[in-house]
């Protein structure tokens, strides 16, 4: 049996993520596929336009075997948690051959390249990622330049390929492998349709950004996005069309508007740095969630950044906390949202051989944490309730919208397909 795992959002699961599946599975000569997904809340920090477990249905339903749960620290983190999080917890599975991430590029030597000195720093490239970061530049930015730098003497175009979002996560996925010392193979899958940004709707494979701007313009039906997405999935999109999405960052300024009222210690929340916590201590609180997040936009902190500083905000996350994560190895276990009903021998070699609890039952967390002496509780049900928190608190955004009650991780009926 040979495995492929897939690090994605899903949101939602259209036709290049349905190429993607049918590649891997095509260079590979994989039999089972599992995908680890983001829960309730994406890495630009901004709510997904559907609930996981719809998600999760909508990639079991088109393919993939076993969906797991990327944790929302991780989920919501920067391109380092994201990647390392989700490797993490698919090398602990100790059942994943491959692991098949998308690029805008088919040089993986080039993006191998780029990912050993983010992990390793050579002096030289540490010394221009100071000193670009000591002129205001944000992260991201300051690291464009040092790799610039670095790489300044070799006729590559580095800044176009770093430039690239989809480019970026996949020399972090490399990092993350090459960090674990994982015997996951990493297989590269160049797009050749929409880009990640892309808006536009090609009526076949285009990008979930242009997707759900097309699902947020003022004329959308739903006859607009069907040839973009999978026929086996036009009746999970429909049925819940409405009643439970689309769901936006609009729904979470209620959420925001009482953490202004009611502050706490912002510097002690994962992402949030001093000028950020000043910016939030002098926000009026009579806002929408849109206006907050540019009256808090500076140079050297991008939307991202911020939207995930205040999605951290809203549940608390602490700085303290992701330390105790990463200091405990990232991957605590493996969260099932949903998987095909075939799949039983997947689940089963899984089972015999994983390093972390395989999350079944949602109500029986602390018994499967106590099969595993070597995980630190303590640290793992921390991350458990975070998780829990943001389906909560993705449910209260559903019911403030529609009037409609999801379930939450207990009382789920997992999708079996």
């Amino acid at each position: 049996m040979k495995t492929l795992a897939i690090i994605a959002e899903y949101n939602p699961f259209h036709n290049g993520h349905l190429y993607h599946l049918n590649k891997a599975k095509e260079l590979t000569g994989s039999t089972h596929s599992v995908a680890i997904m983001s829960g309730s809340f994406l890495q630009r920090g901004l709510p997904a336009m559907w609930d996981k477990y719809t998600r999760s249905k909508m990639a079991t339903t088109a393919g993939i075997d076993l969906v797991l749960e990327l944790p929302f620290v991780y989920a919501t983190g920067s391109a380092k948690d994201f990647s390392t999080g989700a490797v993490s917890i698919l090398d602990k599975l100790q059942s994943i051959d491959y692991l098949c991430f998308g690029a805008e590029t088919d040089d993986i030597e080039l993006l191998s390249s780029i990912a050993e000195i983010i992990n390793e720093e050579p002096k030289s490239y540490k010394d221009q990622l100071t000193l670009a970061l000591a002129s205001g530049v944000s992260f991201p930015y300051a690291r464009t330049i040092a790799l610039n730098k670095y790489f300044e003497a070799d006729d590559n175009n580095v800044s176009d390929i770093i430039n690239q979002p989809n480019n970026i996560l996949a020399i972090e996925y490399l990092a993350a492998l090459k960090r674990i010392n994982s015997n996951i193979e990493p297989i590269l899958i160049k797009r050749n349709h929409a880009m990640y940004h892309d808006t536009t709707m090609y009526g076949s494979i285009s990008s979930a950004s242009a997707i759900r701007a097309g699902i947020q313009s003022e004329d959308f039906n739903l006859s607009h996005i069907t040839s973009e997405i999978p026929m086996c999935i036009h009746e999970i999109i429909a049925q819940s069309y409405l009643s439970s999405w689309p769901i936006t960052e609009d729904e979470l300024t209620p959420f925001l508007q009482s953490k202004l009222i009611n502050p706490l210690n912002y510097n002690e929340v994962c992402d949030i740095s001093e000028d950020l916590a000043n910016k939030l201590n002098k926000l009026y609180p009579v806002t929408n969630y849109q206006d907050a997040i540019k009256a808090l936009s500076s140079k050297d902190l991008t939307t991202t950044r911020i939207n995930r500083s205040i999605i951290h905000l809203l549940l608390e996350y602490k700085e303290l906390h992701r330390k105790e994560f990463i200091d405990n190895s990232y991957g605590l276990y493996a969260n099932i949202l949903s998987f095909r009903k075939d799949s039983s021998q997947l689940i089963k070699a899984i089972n015999q051989q994983t390093l972390i609890p395989l999350i079944t039952k949602k109500a029986d967390f602390e018994k499967y944490l106590s099969g595993y002496i070597n995980l630190d509780y303590k640290v793992a049900k921390t991350m458990w309730n975070y998780d829990t928190k943001a389906t909560n608190l993705y449910n209260c955004m559903v019911y403030n919208r529609y009037g409609t009650i999801l379930p939450n991780d207990y009382n789920i009926q997992l999708p079996i397909i």
